[in-house]
C-alpha cells in the first residue's frame, strides 16, 4: 500500500507535497522541516546504534538469555545494521563470559562490546573473550556516591586506572558515567576532563540512569561536556518518564554521535531507549540519514520477545502486534475508499502489516475487508445484518469478534437468507 497524493497545496510558499516530510511510503509533518526548527539541530554525519539488547536489555527483572538465544539476537542484530554490540558482563557468569566470546568470533560486521566495571579483573575477563571494546562504567551521581560509598578522588583514580589499563592492552574503551544527569556539575567537569587527559579514552557515555532529565536539560549537560572534552560522545537513557527516545535524540542533537538503544525498549525499570523507535524518529522525523536495514525490525522484535519471553503492549510504537490495526469503521472505509492510510508511514517499512478488528466500533467496511480478506462474499443486506451481529457479540464478551466466530456469524446469516 502506498501513499498517493491526490490535492495540492501549499503553506507559505512552500508545496506541502513536495519535501523531506513526505514520500511514497511515509508522510510526516512538514513542520518539523521548517527551517527555524531545523536551523537548531547539530545532528552528527552519521548516528553510531550501539545495542544493549544484550546486556542492558537482559537486565529487566526475569528476563534470562541463554548463550544460543543471545548469540541469536546478535546475528540479527548485525543483519538489520547495528554498528555495536555490547554482548553482555563476561563476569556475570560462566555461560555469559562464553556467550560473549562466541558472539565476539562471529566474524559480524558489527563492533563487538563487552561492558565492566572499574576493575581490572573485568577487564581481563573481557581480554579474554577477544571483543574489540568496553564501556567502563563508574558512579558518577551523587546518590550513586553516596551508595558505593566513594570519595569523588577515588572515583577519579578508579576511573584513570582501569581506563588506562584497558587503552594499554588495546581495547576501544569508553567511560560510562553513571547518574550522570544528577552528578554535582563541578565535580562531574573535573572527572571528564581528567580522565581525558591522563587515561585517554575514545568516547564518553553521557547517562540518564534513572530517566530524570528533561530533553531540554539532558541537551544542555551533553553541550556543555562537548566543550570540554574532544572525545566522541555517547548517550545512554532510560525510561522513567517516558521520555528516553526524546532525551537520547536531544542528545543527538546537542553534539554526540551515538546513542545506546535496547530492542523493544528493555531494560531496568521501564527500560532504555527504544532501537526501533530512535531509528524511526531519526530518519523520518528529522531526516537524518539511519542506515538500517528498517524492513527487518518487526522480525528482530519478535525474536527478541521470544527469547526474553517479555510480552509487548499490543499497541507498542513500530512493532507493536495492533499498532497498524483498526476497530473503527471510518478508518477502514478511508483504507478502502483512496487505497491508503492515514498513517505517518506505511507498515511495511518496518516489516509489520495492517490489520482490522471487528467489534463494537466496526462499520461495513470492516466487515468488508474481512469478508474480503477471509475469501467470504455476501450482498449488501447480508452485510449489515453481520455487522450488526458483530456488533452485539462484541458488547457481549467484552472483546473484538475473531476469525473463527465471524465466520460462524457470517455463516448463520448466509444460511438464514438461504430460501
Amino acid at each position: 500500500m502506498q501513499l498517493e497524493t491526490k490535492r495540492s497545496f501549499s503553506f507559505e510558499g512552500e508545496n506541502l507535497e513536495s519535501g523531506d516530510w513526505v514520500g511514497k511510503d511515509y508522510w510526516v509533518s512538514h513542520f518539523n522541516f521548517d527551517r527555524e526548527v531545523t536551523a537548531k539541530f547539530r545532528f552528527p554525519s552519521e548516528v553510531v546504534f550501539h545495542d544493549v539488547t544484550l546486556r542492558d536489555g537482559e537486565q529487566t527483572p526475569g528476563i534470562v538469555l541463554r548463550k544460543n538465544e543471545k548469540v541469536e539476537i546478535a546475528k540479527k542484530l548485525d543483519e538489520v545494521g547495528v554498528q555495536r554490540i555490547e554482548a553482555g558482563m563476561p563476569v556475570v557468569s560462566q555461560e555469559d563470559f562464553e556467550a560473549v566470546k562466541e558472539i565476539a568470533h562471529l566474524g559480524l560486521s558489527a563492533k563487538i562490546i563487552s561492558f565492566s566495571r572499574l576493575v581490572r579483573d573485568d577487564i581481563d575477563a573481557a581480554l579474554k573473550c577477544d571483543v574489540e571494546g568496553i564501556i567502563c562504567e563508574g558512579p558518577v551521581g551523587i546518590p550513586k556516591l553516596k551508595q558505593f560509598g566513594w570519595t569523588n578522588d577515588q572515583v577519579i583514580e578508579k576511573a584513570v586506572d582501569a581506563i588506562g589499563y584497558a587503552k594499554q592492552h588495546g581495547l576501544w574503551t569508553a567511560f560510562f558515567g553513571v547518574d550522570g544527569t544528577r552528578a554535582d556539575p563541578v565535580f562531574l567537569q573535573k572527572i571528564l576532563k581528567t580522565i581525558s587527559e591522563q587515561a585517554h579514552p575514545d568516547a564518553f557515555a553521557i547517562v540518564d540512569t534513572f530517566g530524570c532529565a528533561t530533553p531540554e536539560g539532558f541537551g544542555k549537560l551533553v553541550r556543555s561536556i562537548r566543550a570540554i572534552v574532544k572525545e566522541p560522545l555517547e548517550v545512554h537513557t532510560h525510561n522513567d518518564f517516558g521520555l528516553a527516545v526524546a532525551t537520547a535524540v536531544s542528545g543527538l542533537q546537542n553534539g554526540a554521535s551515538a546513542v545506546h538503544v535496547s530492542v523493544n525498549g528493555i531494560g531496568e525499570r521501564s527500560g532504555n531507549a527504544s532501537f526501533e523507535e530512535v531509528a524511526m524518529t531519526l530518519k523520518y522525523l528529522y531526516g537524518q540519514p539511519v542506515n538500517l536495514r528498517f524492513s527487518k525490525f518487526k522480525e528482530l522484535s519478535s525474536l527478541v520477545q521470544k527469547h526474553t519471553r517479555f510480552p509487548l503492549a499490543p499497541n507498542k510504537a513500530v512493532v507493536g502486534e495492533r499498532v497498524f490495526t483498526r476497530e473503527a469503521g471510518i478508518s477502514i472505509a478511508g483504507w478502502m475508499k483512496y487505497n491508503l492510510g492515514s498513517e505517518a508511514y506505511e507498515p511495511a517499512i518496518v516489516g509489520n502489516k495492517y490489520g482490522v478488528f471487528l467489534g463494537k466500533k466496526s462499520g461495513s467496511h470492516s466487515v468488508e475487508w474481512k469478508l474480503k480478506e477471509l475469501g467470504l462474499k455476501a450482498d449488501k443486506q447480508q452485510i449489515e445484518r453481520i455487522l450488526a451481529e458483530v456488533k452485539r457479540k462484541s458488547e457481549e464478551i467484552k472483546l473484538n469478534v475473531n476469525d473463527d466466530e465471524f465466520k460462524k456469524i457470517v455463516n448463520s446469516v448466509l444460511v438464514a437468507g438461504s430460501p
